[in-house]
């Protein structure tokens, strides 16, 4: 596994969008991306083509395409969902769609696909996490356990899903930064924490909250689990917090270690853990821009859960929001899917 150089970090390829990118799947036997789009269009690209366009565009969906995943063996399906609320499957070779679920009653937030290949996880605003079988859609179960509001009375919604690397777990993460962790097998809630830092309400003017868990990531021994979004910020009508990571021991559970960005205002939307287990990827956007940030996770200090920023942390700043990070199995580059683009980096290995 080569290491990587956070500081030789650099953009390699971007491919121009009118709008913003906000779902990304990389079929890397297939040499394709896969990307969502908020003009409700699915879009495949060449990231290695001279030519920085889309290869086909395929539309269906009635909202926002905002997660996707690849699933089958040779014969691949990507299943895209949005917040029409539906699941799409599309038959890449042709471009057409061969399935359409109705997936959540609210706007369909993430989707994943287990590393067997068997099973999807979604969820939705519905405040609920779903199983489906990943070849036929039918629905396998519901997990229930995320709170229906804010603790104010207020609407609340369920972002981001993160699965083990065996396939065993999924943690699922909400608005008021509340964390949950379900066999996947059973459905079974086996863990539950909060991270109410990354949530802020606003009791006075607005009367409206801003927040919550937007990105998690296993690490990859499974032991760890990573939690990103937006520290507490004073005006809920923007992305001007420090953004913020804690990495959990989540079977504990305890907090292993918090940190932010080099005091980089804004969300993480995004979380990876690079393959050789040293560092820990993060991205997103908000005031200060969009950013690339890399935390030194292995070793941990025996004291890192008592100390401020107790890793070390590069960032990289960049122009646009970053809505979804993909991380190629080598470890040496990374896609960025956002506001107007989709960027291929190299780590510097």
């Amino acid at each position: 596994m080569p290491a990587i150089d956070p500081a030789k970090a650099k953009s390699t390829a971007t491919f121009p969008h009118a709008g913003a990118f906000y779902a990304l799947s990389l079929d890397a036997a297939a040499n394709r991306l896969y990307v969502g789009s908020d003009d409700y269009g699915v879009y495949a690209f060449d990231p290695a083509a001279a030519k920085k366009e889309p290869l086909a565009t395929w539309k269906k969906h009635d909202n926002f395409v905002v997660a996707s995943a690849l699933v089958g063996g040779e014969k691949k399906s990507l299943v895209t969902g949005s917040y029409d609320r539906s699941l799409i499957w599309w038959d890449v070779d042709k471009g057409e769609p061969t399935r359409t679920v109705e997936a959540h009653g609210g706007w369909v937030r993430d989707l994943l696909v287990t590393p067997d290949g068997s099973r999807l996880v979604s969820c939705g605003d519905d405040m609920l996490v779903k199983l489906w079988e990943a070849d036929t859609g039918k629905a396998i179960r519901s997990l229930e356990g995320h709170a229906k509001q804010t603790p104010q009375g207020h609407v609340t919604a369920l972002y981001a899903l993160a699965v083990s690397p065996d396939g065993k777990h999924v943690a699922s993460g909400d608005r008021i930064g509340a964390v949950n962790v379900w066999e996947v097998d059973t459905g079974k809630k086996v863990q539950g924490f909060e991270v109410p830092i990354l949530y802020t309400y606003d009791p006075r003017q607005r009367k409206r909250s801003l927040g919550g868990i937007r990105a998690l990531a296993f690490s990859p021994d499974g032991k760890h689990l990573a939690v990103g979004g937006m520290g507490q910020v004073e005006n809920v009508d923007g992305l001007a917090g420090p953004a913020h990571v804690q990495v959990w021991d989540w079977q504990k559970p305890a907090k292993v270690f918090a940190s932010g960005a080099m005091n980089h205002k804004g969300m993480i939307e995004a979380l990876a853990f690079h393959p050789d287990k040293a560092w820990l990827l993060g991205a997103g956007g908000g005031s200060d821009n969009g950013f690339l940030a890399f935390w030194k996770v292995d070793p941990l200090p025996a004291d890192a859960a008592e100390k401020k920023d107790p890793v070390p942390v590069q960032r990289v700043k960049m122009d646009g929001h970053v809505h979804r990070m993909v991380l190629v199995a080598s470890g040496n580059e990374v896609y960025l899917a956002g506001f107007k683009k989709l960027d291929v980096w190299s780590l510097g290995a």
